[in-house]
Protein backbone atom coordinates (compact mmCIF):
# COMPACT_ATOMS: atom_id res chain seq x y z
CA UNK A 1 0.00 0.00 0.00
CA UNK A 2 0.77 3.64 -0.30
CA UNK A 3 0.42 6.58 1.77
CA UNK A 4 -1.84 8.73 -0.52
CA UNK A 5 -3.75 5.25 -1.24
CA UNK A 6 -7.84 5.92 -1.11
CA UNK A 7 -9.17 4.64 1.76
CA UNK A 8 -12.80 5.15 2.67
CA UNK A 9 -14.66 3.79 5.87
CA UNK A 10 -17.49 3.98 8.62
CA UNK A 11 -19.24 2.34 11.59
CA UNK A 12 -22.71 2.26 13.11
CA UNK A 13 -23.29 1.16 16.53
CA UNK A 14 -26.46 0.33 18.18
CA UNK A 15 -27.78 -0.71 21.80
CA UNK A 16 -29.81 -3.25 20.07
CA UNK A 17 -33.76 -4.56 20.67
CA UNK A 18 -33.08 -6.50 23.77
CA UNK A 19 -30.07 -4.80 25.94
CA UNK A 20 -30.00 -2.56 28.68
CA UNK A 21 -26.75 -0.91 27.46
CA UNK A 22 -24.54 -0.88 24.64
CA UNK A 23 -21.38 -2.69 25.88
CA UNK A 24 -19.45 -2.57 21.92
CA UNK A 25 -16.71 -0.05 21.33
CA UNK A 26 -15.38 0.96 18.13
CA UNK A 27 -12.29 2.61 16.86
CA UNK A 28 -10.71 4.05 13.70
CA UNK A 29 -7.43 5.68 14.26
CA UNK A 30 -5.05 7.46 10.91
CA UNK A 31 -1.55 8.10 10.98
CA UNK A 32 -1.59 11.86 11.37
CA UNK A 33 1.82 12.22 8.66
CA UNK A 34 3.25 10.12 6.28
CA UNK A 35 6.41 8.66 8.62
CA UNK A 36 3.97 7.68 11.02
CA UNK A 37 1.69 5.72 8.72
CA UNK A 38 5.50 4.01 7.43
CA UNK A 39 5.71 3.08 11.02
CA UNK A 40 2.41 1.91 12.48
CA UNK A 41 -0.05 2.53 9.30
CA UNK A 42 -4.19 3.12 10.22
CA UNK A 43 -5.84 1.02 12.91
CA UNK A 44 -9.63 -0.07 12.84
CA UNK A 45 -11.04 -2.01 15.41
CA UNK A 46 -13.99 -3.52 17.35
CA UNK A 47 -14.66 -4.38 21.19
CA UNK A 48 -16.96 -6.59 22.62
CA UNK A 49 -17.53 -6.19 26.07
CA UNK A 50 -18.32 -8.73 28.77
CA UNK A 51 -20.25 -8.66 32.16
CA UNK A 52 -23.00 -7.37 34.47
CA UNK A 53 -23.99 -3.83 35.05
CA UNK A 54 -21.70 -1.35 33.22
CA UNK A 55 -18.05 -3.25 33.44
CA UNK A 56 -18.48 -4.89 29.96
CA UNK A 57 -18.72 -1.12 28.91
CA UNK A 58 -15.95 0.16 30.50
CA UNK A 59 -13.63 -3.13 29.55
CA UNK A 60 -14.27 -2.36 25.22
CA UNK A 61 -13.95 1.30 25.94
CA UNK A 62 -10.58 0.40 27.67
CA UNK A 63 -9.92 -1.80 24.34
CA UNK A 64 -11.26 0.67 21.88
CA UNK A 65 -9.60 3.49 23.58
CA UNK A 66 -6.41 2.44 24.21
CA UNK A 67 -4.70 -0.23 22.37
CA UNK A 68 -4.64 2.03 18.95
CA UNK A 69 -2.97 4.79 21.49
CA UNK A 70 -0.54 1.93 22.84
CA UNK A 71 0.51 0.92 19.71
CA UNK A 72 0.70 4.28 18.07
CA UNK A 73 3.50 4.85 20.54
CA UNK A 74 5.29 2.36 20.28
CA UNK A 75 9.06 3.56 19.45
CA UNK A 76 10.33 -0.06 19.14
CA UNK A 77 9.28 -3.45 17.35
CA UNK A 78 7.58 -4.86 14.32
CA UNK A 79 3.85 -3.67 14.34
CA UNK A 80 2.83 -7.93 14.51
CA UNK A 81 5.44 -7.12 17.73
CA UNK A 82 3.53 -3.60 18.75
CA UNK A 83 -0.01 -4.36 18.36
CA UNK A 84 0.40 -7.86 19.55
CA UNK A 85 2.14 -6.27 23.16
CA UNK A 86 -0.52 -3.11 23.21
CA UNK A 87 -3.05 -6.24 23.08
CA UNK A 88 -1.27 -7.95 26.06
CA UNK A 89 -1.25 -4.40 28.23
CA UNK A 90 -4.75 -3.43 27.97
CA UNK A 91 -5.98 -7.10 28.68
CA UNK A 92 -3.14 -6.73 31.68
CA UNK A 93 -4.97 -3.34 32.73
CA UNK A 94 -8.36 -4.61 32.62
CA UNK A 95 -7.85 -7.82 34.37
CA UNK A 96 -5.98 -5.51 37.74
CA UNK A 97 -8.92 -2.94 37.25
CA UNK A 98 -11.51 -5.98 37.74
CA UNK A 99 -9.22 -7.58 40.58
CA UNK A 100 -9.46 -4.29 42.14
CA UNK A 101 -13.07 -4.29 42.96
CA UNK A 102 -15.45 -6.92 43.41
CA UNK A 103 -18.20 -5.15 41.49
CA UNK A 104 -15.95 -5.62 38.35
CA UNK A 105 -15.82 -9.67 38.84
CA UNK A 106 -16.00 -10.98 35.16
CA UNK A 107 -15.04 -8.19 33.20
CA UNK A 108 -13.99 -8.85 29.72
CA UNK A 109 -14.02 -7.61 26.32
CA UNK A 110 -13.32 -8.88 22.84
CA UNK A 111 -11.38 -7.48 20.51
CA UNK A 112 -10.17 -7.24 17.14
CA UNK A 113 -7.85 -5.09 14.51
CA UNK A 114 -7.39 -4.66 11.54
CA UNK A 115 -4.08 -2.52 10.47
CA UNK A 116 -3.30 -1.38 6.74
CA UNK A 117 0.48 -0.79 6.83
CA UNK A 118 3.26 0.11 3.88
CA UNK A 119 3.38 -4.04 3.20
CA UNK A 120 0.08 -4.99 3.55
CA UNK A 121 -2.44 -5.37 6.33
CA UNK A 122 -2.06 -7.32 9.84
CA UNK A 123 -5.00 -8.56 12.04
CA UNK A 124 -4.75 -8.83 16.22
CA UNK A 125 -7.59 -10.50 17.30
CA UNK A 126 -9.38 -12.09 20.71
CA UNK A 127 -12.20 -13.94 21.14
CA UNK A 128 -15.24 -14.23 18.61
CA UNK A 129 -15.86 -10.32 17.50
CA UNK A 130 -14.63 -10.96 13.51
CA UNK A 131 -12.46 -9.29 10.69
CA UNK A 132 -13.95 -10.70 7.01
CA UNK A 133 -12.34 -9.54 3.72
CA UNK A 134 -14.99 -8.87 0.55
CA UNK A 135 -12.59 -9.26 -2.52
CA UNK A 136 -14.50 -10.51 -6.40
CA UNK A 137 -18.28 -11.39 -4.87
CA UNK A 138 -16.50 -13.74 -1.94
CA UNK A 139 -16.72 -12.84 1.68
CA UNK A 140 -13.49 -14.53 4.00
CA UNK A 141 -13.91 -14.78 7.68
CA UNK A 142 -10.30 -14.27 8.79
CA UNK A 143 -10.12 -14.31 12.17
CA UNK A 144 -10.55 -17.37 14.60
CA UNK A 145 -13.65 -17.74 16.81
CA UNK A 146 -12.61 -17.84 19.98
CA UNK A 147 -15.78 -19.73 21.16
CA UNK A 148 -15.97 -23.33 22.61
CA UNK A 149 -18.00 -23.94 19.35
CA UNK A 150 -15.09 -23.28 17.19
CA UNK A 151 -12.47 -24.76 19.27
CA UNK A 152 -14.49 -27.95 19.21
CA UNK A 153 -14.51 -27.65 15.49
CA UNK A 154 -10.94 -27.34 15.27
CA UNK A 155 -9.96 -30.42 17.33
CA UNK A 156 -13.05 -32.41 15.29
CA UNK A 157 -15.36 -33.06 18.07
CA UNK A 158 -17.72 -31.23 16.20
CA UNK A 159 -18.40 -30.76 12.34
CA UNK A 160 -19.19 -27.69 10.86
CA UNK A 161 -22.80 -28.40 9.60
CA UNK A 162 -23.49 -29.98 12.90
CA UNK A 163 -23.42 -27.45 15.24
CA UNK A 164 -25.73 -29.02 18.27
CA UNK A 165 -28.13 -27.03 20.06
CA UNK A 166 -27.00 -28.12 23.10
CA UNK A 167 -23.30 -26.45 22.81
CA UNK A 168 -23.52 -22.67 23.80
CA UNK A 169 -22.57 -20.42 21.42
CA UNK A 170 -21.95 -17.93 23.04
CA UNK A 171 -19.08 -19.12 25.67
CA UNK A 172 -15.81 -17.68 24.74
CA UNK A 173 -12.43 -19.24 25.66
CA UNK A 174 -10.53 -16.28 25.20
CA UNK A 175 -10.98 -12.77 25.79
CA UNK A 176 -9.00 -9.33 27.48
CA UNK A 177 -8.92 -9.51 30.93
CA UNK A 178 -10.25 -12.59 32.73
CA UNK A 179 -6.70 -14.03 32.90
CA UNK A 180 -3.56 -12.41 33.86
CA UNK A 181 -2.13 -12.99 30.70
CA UNK A 182 -3.57 -13.66 27.11
CA UNK A 183 -2.55 -15.47 23.86
CA UNK A 184 -3.24 -12.68 20.84
CA UNK A 185 -3.78 -14.29 17.31
CA UNK A 186 -1.66 -12.32 14.60
CA UNK A 187 -3.03 -13.04 11.25
CA UNK A 188 -1.08 -11.85 7.73
CA UNK A 189 1.10 -9.93 6.26
CA UNK A 190 -2.06 -9.99 3.76
CA UNK A 191 -2.05 -8.78 0.70
CA UNK A 192 -3.91 -5.83 -0.37
CA UNK A 193 -5.76 -5.11 -3.52
CA UNK A 194 -7.48 -2.08 -4.94
CA UNK A 195 -11.23 -3.00 -4.18
CA UNK A 196 -10.89 -4.76 -1.33
CA UNK A 197 -13.93 -4.43 1.21
CA UNK A 198 -12.62 -5.49 4.94
CA UNK A 199 -15.73 -5.90 7.57
CA UNK A 200 -14.61 -6.07 11.50
CA UNK A 201 -18.27 -6.53 13.53
CA UNK A 202 -19.40 -7.69 17.00
CA UNK A 203 -21.17 -11.32 17.29
CA UNK A 204 -24.23 -8.95 17.35
CA UNK A 205 -24.19 -8.61 13.68
CA UNK A 206 -22.68 -11.68 12.70
CA UNK A 207 -24.71 -14.15 14.73
CA UNK A 208 -28.27 -12.57 12.52
CA UNK A 209 -26.45 -12.18 9.89
CA UNK A 210 -25.33 -14.18 7.24
CA UNK A 211 -21.98 -14.43 5.47
CA UNK A 212 -23.15 -13.78 1.81
CA UNK A 213 -25.81 -11.38 3.42
CA UNK A 214 -22.56 -9.35 4.92
CA UNK A 215 -20.67 -9.26 1.42
CA UNK A 216 -23.43 -8.53 -0.74
CA UNK A 217 -24.00 -5.19 1.00
CA UNK A 218 -20.20 -4.23 1.85
CA UNK A 219 -19.27 -5.12 -1.37
CA UNK A 220 -21.93 -3.37 -3.54
CA UNK A 221 -22.73 0.36 -1.29
CA UNK A 222 -20.46 3.19 0.19
CA UNK A 223 -18.99 2.11 3.93
CA UNK A 224 -21.67 4.56 5.29
CA UNK A 225 -25.08 2.90 3.73
CA UNK A 226 -23.78 -0.81 3.91
CA UNK A 227 -23.03 -0.12 7.66
CA UNK A 228 -26.58 1.59 8.29
CA UNK A 229 -28.31 -1.20 6.17
CA UNK A 230 -26.54 -4.36 7.87
CA UNK A 231 -27.63 -3.23 11.77
CA UNK A 232 -31.00 -2.25 11.31
CA UNK A 233 -31.08 -6.05 9.29
CA UNK A 234 -29.41 -7.36 12.50
CA UNK A 235 -32.26 -5.10 14.65
CA UNK A 236 -35.30 -6.28 12.33
CA UNK A 237 -34.22 -10.04 13.06
CA UNK A 238 -34.22 -9.89 16.61
CA UNK A 239 -31.49 -7.53 17.71
CA UNK A 240 -30.95 -10.11 20.59
CA UNK A 241 -26.99 -7.85 21.43
CA UNK A 242 -25.67 -4.55 21.01
CA UNK A 243 -24.11 -4.49 17.13
CA UNK A 244 -21.57 -2.90 15.72
CA UNK A 245 -20.12 -2.93 12.39
CA UNK A 246 -17.33 -1.07 10.68
CA UNK A 247 -16.31 -0.98 7.15
CA UNK A 248 -13.04 -0.34 5.41
CA UNK A 249 -12.81 0.17 1.73
CA UNK A 250 -9.69 0.06 0.08
CA UNK A 251 -10.05 2.76 -3.22
CA UNK A 252 -12.60 5.69 -4.56
CA UNK A 253 -15.76 4.43 -4.09
CA UNK A 254 -17.78 5.37 -7.46
CA UNK A 255 -21.69 5.15 -6.79
CA UNK A 256 -23.31 3.39 -10.28
CA UNK A 257 -26.53 5.03 -9.88
CA UNK A 258 -25.23 8.78 -9.58
CA UNK A 259 -21.63 8.65 -10.99
CA UNK A 260 -20.38 10.31 -8.08
CA UNK A 261 -16.95 9.50 -6.68
CA UNK A 262 -16.26 9.81 -3.25
CA UNK A 263 -11.74 10.10 -2.68
CA UNK A 264 -11.32 9.53 0.37
CA UNK A 265 -13.44 9.93 3.85
CA UNK A 266 -11.47 11.41 6.84
CA UNK A 267 -8.65 11.86 5.31
CA UNK A 268 -5.91 12.93 7.12
CA UNK A 269 -3.51 16.37 6.25
CA UNK A 270 -0.86 14.91 3.66
CA UNK A 271 2.58 16.77 2.71
CA UNK A 272 2.83 18.12 -0.75
CA UNK A 273 4.33 15.18 -2.91
CA UNK A 274 5.14 15.27 -6.58
CA UNK A 275 2.82 13.09 -9.01
CA UNK A 276 5.97 10.65 -10.15
CA UNK A 277 6.92 9.55 -6.42
CA UNK A 278 10.10 9.85 -4.51
CA UNK A 279 12.79 12.08 -5.83
CA UNK A 280 15.90 10.26 -7.71
CA UNK A 281 18.15 10.37 -4.62
CA UNK A 282 15.30 9.23 -2.39
CA UNK A 283 15.02 5.94 -5.59
CA UNK A 284 18.72 5.03 -5.12
CA UNK A 285 18.82 5.24 -1.51
CA UNK A 286 16.27 2.72 -1.59
CA UNK A 287 17.90 0.35 -4.20
CA UNK A 288 20.88 -0.20 -2.42
CA UNK A 289 18.94 -0.62 0.73
CA UNK A 290 16.79 -3.59 -1.08
CA UNK A 291 19.37 -4.97 -2.84
CA UNK A 292 19.48 -8.97 -2.62
CA UNK A 293 16.13 -8.45 -1.01
CA UNK A 294 12.99 -9.89 -2.66
CA UNK A 295 11.16 -7.31 -4.48
CA UNK A 296 8.03 -7.15 -2.72
CA UNK A 297 6.78 -8.32 0.61
CA UNK A 298 6.53 -12.17 1.69
CA UNK A 299 2.54 -12.48 2.34
CA UNK A 300 1.03 -14.97 4.61
CA UNK A 301 -1.02 -17.94 3.05
CA UNK A 302 -4.02 -16.99 2.05
CA UNK A 303 -6.19 -19.46 4.07
CA UNK A 304 -9.64 -17.81 5.55
CA UNK A 305 -11.35 -19.97 7.85
CA UNK A 306 -14.51 -19.68 6.56
CA UNK A 307 -15.28 -18.37 2.84
CA UNK A 308 -18.82 -17.90 1.12
CA UNK A 309 -20.14 -16.47 -2.33
CA UNK A 310 -21.88 -13.12 -1.98
CA UNK A 311 -23.08 -11.94 -5.28
CA UNK A 312 -26.64 -9.85 -5.42
CA UNK A 313 -28.98 -12.87 -6.70
CA UNK A 314 -32.27 -13.72 -6.44
CA UNK A 315 -32.35 -16.26 -3.74
CA UNK A 316 -30.51 -13.00 -1.54
CA UNK A 317 -33.69 -10.85 -2.68
CA UNK A 318 -36.01 -12.89 -2.51
CA UNK A 319 -34.71 -14.21 0.72
CA UNK A 320 -34.55 -10.20 2.31
CA UNK A 321 -38.15 -8.82 0.73
CA UNK A 322 -39.90 -11.99 2.38
CA UNK A 323 -38.40 -10.51 6.15
CA UNK A 324 -39.22 -6.97 5.57
CA UNK A 325 -42.28 -7.80 4.21
CA UNK A 326 -43.41 -9.77 7.02
CA UNK A 327 -41.61 -6.82 9.27
CA UNK A 328 -44.13 -4.70 7.46
CA UNK A 329 -47.31 -6.74 9.03
CA UNK A 330 -45.74 -6.37 12.50
CA UNK A 331 -45.44 -2.68 12.37
CA UNK A 332 -49.35 -2.30 10.41
CA UNK A 333 -50.12 -5.41 13.80
CA UNK A 334 -48.74 -3.31 16.51
CA UNK A 335 -49.15 0.13 14.97
CA UNK A 336 -45.09 1.31 14.53
CA UNK A 337 -44.83 4.99 14.02
CA UNK A 338 -42.84 5.39 10.60
CA UNK A 339 -43.39 7.15 7.23
CA UNK A 340 -45.34 5.29 5.19
CA UNK A 341 -45.38 6.93 1.83
CA UNK A 342 -41.50 6.67 1.91
CA UNK A 343 -41.96 3.04 2.61
CA UNK A 344 -44.39 2.93 -0.45
CA UNK A 345 -42.47 4.99 -2.52
CA UNK A 346 -39.36 2.44 -1.81
CA UNK A 347 -41.46 -0.65 -2.57
CA UNK A 348 -42.55 1.30 -5.76
CA UNK A 349 -38.99 1.71 -6.47
CA UNK A 350 -37.55 -2.09 -5.44
CA UNK A 351 -40.54 -3.52 -8.13
CA UNK A 352 -39.41 -1.63 -11.15
CA UNK A 353 -35.86 -2.12 -10.52
CA UNK A 354 -36.26 -6.45 -10.05
CA UNK A 355 -38.72 -5.96 -13.52
CA UNK A 356 -35.72 -3.89 -15.15
CA UNK A 357 -33.36 -6.59 -14.08
CA UNK A 358 -31.20 -4.07 -11.61
CA UNK A 359 -30.50 -6.43 -8.78
CA UNK A 360 -28.46 -3.50 -7.15
CA UNK A 361 -30.81 -0.99 -7.13
CA UNK A 362 -33.26 -3.80 -5.88
CA UNK A 363 -30.67 -4.28 -2.98
CA UNK A 364 -30.70 -0.97 -2.27
CA UNK A 365 -34.19 -0.13 -1.80
CA UNK A 366 -34.54 -3.34 -0.18
CA UNK A 367 -31.90 -1.69 2.10
CA UNK A 368 -33.67 1.57 2.81
CA UNK A 369 -36.72 -0.77 3.71
CA UNK A 370 -35.01 -2.84 6.41
CA UNK A 371 -34.10 0.81 7.52
CA UNK A 372 -37.32 2.46 8.25
CA UNK A 373 -38.63 -1.08 9.92
CA UNK A 374 -35.66 -1.34 11.54
CA UNK A 375 -35.54 2.13 13.06
CA UNK A 376 -39.49 1.71 13.19
CA UNK A 377 -39.53 -1.60 15.41
CA UNK A 378 -36.47 -0.19 17.39
CA UNK A 379 -38.07 3.23 18.43
CA UNK A 380 -41.07 0.76 19.30
CA UNK A 381 -39.06 -1.05 21.54
CA UNK A 382 -37.89 1.83 23.63
CA UNK A 383 -41.81 2.59 23.82
CA UNK A 384 -43.23 -0.89 24.66
CA UNK A 385 -40.71 -3.32 25.34
CA UNK A 386 -38.63 -6.09 23.03
CA UNK A 387 -40.06 -7.01 20.18
CA UNK A 388 -40.56 -10.25 18.38
CA UNK A 389 -37.92 -10.71 15.78
CA UNK A 390 -38.92 -10.76 12.14
CA UNK A 391 -37.85 -14.47 10.30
Amino acid sequence: MNWDDVIIEAAATDIGMRRANNQDSHAMVRASNEEGWRQRGHVFLVADGMGAHAVGELASKMASDLIPHTYMKARSGTPAEAISKSFREVSALIHSRASANPDFTGMGTTSSALLLLPFGGLIAHVGDSRVYRIRNEVIDQLSFDHSLVWELMRRNHLSPGDQSHSIPKNVIMRSLGPEAEVEVDIVGPLEVRIGDVYLLCSDGLSGPVTDPEMGAFAANFHPREACKYLLNLANLRGGLDNITVLIVRIGAWIDPDSGEVEQQQNAPVKPARKAQGPGLFRRVVDMIKNRGKSSGPEYAPDEPHRTAPCPINDALIDRLDELSRHAQEQAIAQAWSLDWTQLATFRREFTEARAAANPRKALRKLGEIITLLGQAGRFARKSSGPASPVH
